[in-house]
Formats: structure tokens, sequence, C-alpha cells
């Protein structure tokens, strides 16, 4: 691998993406990127097909692309891995089934440039599989932020949480410091937002969109069926959001305390949403309640930093409207079959 320092290292993890990669591949095919741009395709134990679509890439563009064939460890071990391999001043995680925009790439690369901030946060768009419309354009700068500036962080968390597709780090930041995400785990996206936080001193925003995040694949980790599935990975991740803010609430400044009590209280709302979308029955009302009441009396700042209205509800009722909740919840998500023993105490 050319080990030469670049701008930037795109890490793309790519798990049975056959049918998208070289599309997200190709969204990154510009010559006059080989000096600023390292794209590292890291197949994560899913086969040929993966390695046969990315050495197309490397063979054409060999100054940019990189393939890494690695045992499967889930999205966390690709970001690991990654982070490990990158040459790169600044760091920046796609899935192999999306995109970047030519448009936004190259504005996040003049930016990058001549950025003193330890991460850039962009803004990012939705699109249709089917379609390829754009659905929706995420903006994550705050307002009274001028694009291409940095500022202490401290002074401009608290406007807005960040999320993965929105954020590129520097590379120096999460191999310096005690920062591993999950492996054979989804919904890691979580840990990539929170656990580098400690670190951040200044932010810079580019009012571009730079991710193209696809939706409308029955096989996302964040399709609720999945969630349900995939229940107790969701847990562990909860659980080691909470353990990090732990370990570093007591040195962190206040505004990065309440950011990170933030982001943990809505992936903690993200978890009893799943809870209520199981057919409603005592053992799930429990769980509810057997967590939120550990929340309450372990993280009391988190507890009370719960914005969500239903969860803020179902407190202030004592979680009696569990039911009508769960059966609310259900439909939202286009659930069939609400079925309970309506003459249980539920």
């Amino acid at each position: 691998m050319d080990k030469k320092e670049k701008l930037l290292t795109i890490s793309i993890a790519a798990y049975h993406v056959e049918k998208y990669l070289a599309k997200c591949l190709e969204s990154f095919a510009y010559r006059d990127l080989e000096e600023e741009l390292e794209v590292l395709v890291i197949n994560d134990g899913s086969g040929d097909a993966i390695n046969a679509i990315a050495m197309e890439y490397v063979t054409k563009y060999p100054k940019i692309f990189h393939l890494i064939d690695k045992k499967n460890g889930g999205h966390g071990s690709t970001v690991n891995r990654g982070i490990k391999e990158a040459n790169g001043r600044f760091f920046k995680t796609v899935d192999g089934d999306d995109l970047v925009a030519k448009e936004g790439l190259y504005h996040l690369i003049d930016l990058l440039k001549r950025t003193d901030a330890d991460v850039v946060v962009s803004d990012y768009e939705t699109f249709d599989d089917r379609t390829g419309q754009t659905l929706e354009r995420i903006v994550m700068s705050p307002k009274e932020c001028i694009s291409g500036n940095s500022y202490v962080w401290s002074d401009v968390c608290q406007k807005q949480y960040f999320v993965m597709h929105s954020i590129t780090y520097r590379t120096s930041l999460l191999k310096e410091n005690p920062i591993s995400f999950s492996e054979h785990c989804f919904y890691v996206d979580a840990q990539y937002c929170l656990f580098p936080v400690p670190w951040i001193r200044k932010a810079a925003f580019l009012k571009e969109t730079v991710y193209r995040y696809r939706l409308g694949m029955t096989t996302q980790s964040m399709d609720i069926c999945n969630m349900q599935k995939n229940c107790a990975q969701h847990e562990k991740v909860l659980d080691s959001l909470l353990n990090c803010y732990r370990s570093y609430e007591a040195i962190v400044d206040t505004a990065t305390k309440a950011y990170m009590q933030k982001g943990c209280a809505k992936f903690f709302v993200s978890q009893i949403k799943i809870y209520l979308s199981f057919c409603p029955d005592k053992e799930r009302k429990q769980q509810i309640v057997k967590l939120d009441q550990k929340l309450k009396k372990e993280f009391p700042a988190i507890y009370d930093a719960v914005a969500n209205k239903s969860v803020r509800l179902l407190r202030k009722c004592h979680y009696h409207i569990y039911t009508i909740a769960s059966i609310a919840c259900r439909r939202a998500y286009g659930l069939k079959g609400v079925h309970y023993d309506k003459k249980s105490d539920l």
C-alpha cells in the first residue's frame, strides 16, 4: 500500500454490497484527487465478488483505492481496521451501499486543506433505493456558524447532535486515544458519534451535502423488524455509551458533558421504541420499567436529558399507558398482529 500521507482517508465497509459497491466507489474515482484521497475498501468476509469489484478500481486508480480483505467482524471491525490502516490526515467512514456527492466531496477536501478542526461536520441527504431520487437533505450545520470556519467545540456542540454520516474526524484523534468500536455488532454508528467526543477541541462546519444515504432496503439494520431481531445488540451498544459517559463525565467540560448526555438519551429512546414495537406483554413492559429506573438511579442527568414526549408521558403515567403506547408504536411502524391478553394487567 502507498504509505504517502494523504489528506483524507475514506474507509468503506463492504459486506455483501455487490449490487451497490461500484456506484459507491465511482463517487470517489477522480484522478485530480489522487494526491489528496485514499479509499480503503474493506471486505468484511463477504467473498470474492466484493474483491473483484474493488480490484477493478484498485487497478484503474492505484493511487486512490486499496483493498483490505479480512475475516468477518461486523461494521465496528471495519472501522477499527480502517483507522489502523489510514494514512490520511482526516478520516471518514462510508457504507458500501451509500455514496458521496461529487461537489460536496470537493468542497470537503478544500476545507480539510486549511482547517485546524478536530471534527468537520457537513450536511447529508437520503435517497430512495429504487428510484435514486433525493428524499431529504439533513442540515447539520448550525445556522449561526459560517461554513468553513472552525469554532471551539464547547461553544457549538449544544446547537446540534451530529450523526455518523455528517462526521469527518482528524485521524490522529482516533489513533492516539483509547477509542475502539464493538465488533460483531450492529448500531456501532452511535459509538462512532460519541466515543471520540471527549477529545474534540475544535469543530468546523461545511454547509454542503457530502454523504448520500440510501433508504428503502429491508436488509438495513434500522428496519424495525431487524431492530427487533437485533435487540440484544442494541442493548449492548447502549451499555457501552453509558459506560463511556461514566468514564469521562468528571473530566469533560459542562457543554461536552451535556452533549454526551443528549447522545445517550437519544439512543435510550431508540431502545424503548424497540421494546414498544413488540406485541405488548408483561415482560416487555417490565423491560421498559427496569431500564428506565436503572437510568434514573445510575445516570440521573441522562434520565433528565430524555426529550421524547412519548417516553416522558409513559413516565408521568407510571407506565400505565404502556399497552396503548405499544399499539400506537406498532401501528406507526406498520406492524400487524397486535395480540395481547386483555385480562392481564399490563
